[in-house]
C-alpha cells in the first residue's frame, strides 16, 4: 500500500487524477497476476522407465571380425530424452561415442549431435542397444547390476543404526534431529527403507574410528541436473562428507557421488543407475585432537559398490555443509537432507579399537 500511495502522489503532480488511477490499477493488476501464478514445479522423482540403465556387450572395430568388451550408460534427461555414452577398449585403443535420442514408446532412435553421419543406433528398452559409428559397431544387452555388498549382514558386535528387514518399516531409535531436540523426522517405508524428509539427522551415539556400512537409493529424477539430482550425504563425525548423488554416467569430481566434498575426487564413478540400491563401505579414522586443535588429520577409505574409490585419504578440514565449531571426538554420524527423496537402509558400523 505504501508503494501505491507514493505512485499516486507523484502522478497527481504530473498527469492528473484519471491517468494516475489507471496507472495504479495497472501496477496492482500486474502484482495480483504475479501472485496468482504458481511457482514452477521442481523436478521430482519418476518411476523407472525401463530404458535408462546399463547395457553391456561387444564393440567390433570397422574392418575387423574380432570384438572387444563394451558398455553403454543410458541416462534419462527428462521429457522422454536420453543420452547414451558408449565406451570400449583402453588407452590408445579406447573408443567413446555419445548419442542422443527421444523415446517412441520403449524404443529410442539414437543419433549423434553432429547428425547421422557421425553415428546412429537404437535402444530397445530393457532389452538391447545397437549402434554404429565411423569407427565400428556396438551390440549390447540390457543388464541389471547389483552391488556385491548389498544386504550385507552386520557382523557380531556391530552397532546397528538402521536395521533392515524386508517388508517391515525400520525403527529409527538410533537417530534424532540434527539439533538433538526432536525424534528422527525421516519416514520409515514398508520396503524396509527410510525416506529422507524433514532435515538432517544424526546418531544419538558418538563414534571415533569406525568401519561403516551404508545402503542408499538415489531417486530417478531425469529432469533434474547437477546437485539437484538425488542429493544427500554421509557425514563422518558430522563433519566429513562422502557425497551421495545420482552421478550415473558422469565424470569423477569431488562433488559427484563418492567424492569427499572439497577434498578428494573418487578414482572412478562407481555409481549404479538411479532407482537401484547402492553401497558404501567406509573405513574412517578420526582426527587426533589436542587442546581443540587437530594434530593428526582424519583418514578415510571408501568402497562404492565393491570398487575402492578412495584409499587412506587425509581430510584436514571440515567439508562443505559439515557441522562447524570446535573439533570434538568422538562425534555422531550425520545423514543429510538436501531436499531430494533419497532412501537409506541397512546402516551399521563396527567400532575399531587401537586403529584396527
Amino acid at each position: 500500500m505504501k508503494r501505491a500511495s507514493t505512485i499516486l502522489a507523484m502522478c497527481l503532480l504530473t498527469l492528473g487524477l484519471g491517468a494516475c488511477l489507471l496507472g495504479v490499477h495497472a501496477v496492482a493488476a500486474a502484482a495480483a497476476e504475479k501472485a496468482a501464478k504458481p511457482a514452477a514445479p521442481k523436478p521430482g522423482e519418476e518411476p523407472d522407465d525401463g530404458i535408462q540403465g546399463e547395457y553391456n556387450g561387444t564393440y567390433t572395430p570397422a574392418g575387423q571380425n574380432a570384438g572387444m568388451k563394451a558398455e553403454a550408460k543410458v541416462i534419462g534427461e527428462g521429457g522422454g530424452s536420453f543420452r547414451a555414452v558408449l565406451t570400449a577398449g583402453e588407452g590408445d585403443k579406447a573408443v567413446r561415442v555419445e548419442l542422443n535420442g527421444k523415446a517412441e514408446g520403449k524404443q529410442v532412435p539414437l543419433a549423434s549431435k553432429a547428425g547421422d553421419a557421425e553415428g546412429k543406433g537404437t535402444i530397445e528398452g530393457g532389452r538391447s542397444l545397437v549402434a554404429e559409428s565411423k569407427s565400428g559397431k556396438f551390440d549390447m544387452k540390457w543388464e541389471v547390476r547389483k552391488s556385491p555388498a548389498e544386504l550385507q549382514k552386520p557382523p557380531a558386535g556391530a552397532i546397528v543404526l538402521l536395521p533392515f528387514e524386508e517388508g517391515k518399516p525400520p525403527t529409527t531409535d538410533a537417530w534424532v534431529s540434527l539439533n538433538g531436540d526432536k525424534p528422527c523426522p525421516w519416514v520409515p517405508q514398508d520396503d524396509g527403507s527410510l525416506l529422507v524428509k524433514g532435515g538432517n539427522v544424526k546418531t544419538k551415539q558418538a563414534f571415533t574410528d569406525v568401519q561403516l556400512h551404508v545402503e542408499f537409493r538415489n531417486p530417478y529424477m531425469p529432469a533434474a541436473r547437477g546437485q539437484g539430482r538425488g542429493n544427500s550425504g554421509v557425514y563422518l563425525q558430522s563433519r566429513y562428507e562422502v557425497q551421495v548423488l545420482d552421478s550415473f554416467g558422469l565424470a569423477p569430481k569431488d562433488n559427484e557421488c563418492g567424492g569427499i566434498y572439497s577434498v578428494a575426487v573418487p578414482k572412478v564413478i562407481a555409481s549404479l543407475p538411479p532407482d537401484r540400491w547402492q553401497t558404501y563401505d567406509i573405513t574412517f579414522h578420526a582426527p587426533k585432537v589436542e587442546n581443540g586443535k587437530i594434530v593428526t588429520p582424519a583418514t578415510i577409505t571408501v568402497i562404492h559398490n565393491g570398487i575402492k574409490i578412495h584409499e587412506n585419504v587425509k581430510i584436514d578440514h571440515v567439508t562443505t555443509a559439515g557441522v562447524a565449531g570446535p573439533i570434538v571426538s568422538p562425534a555422531p554420524l550425520m545423514l543429510q537432507d538436501h531436499g531430494n527423496p533419497v532412501r537409506f537402509r541397512n546402516v551399521w558400523l563396527v567400532e575399531l579399537k587401537d586403529g584396527k
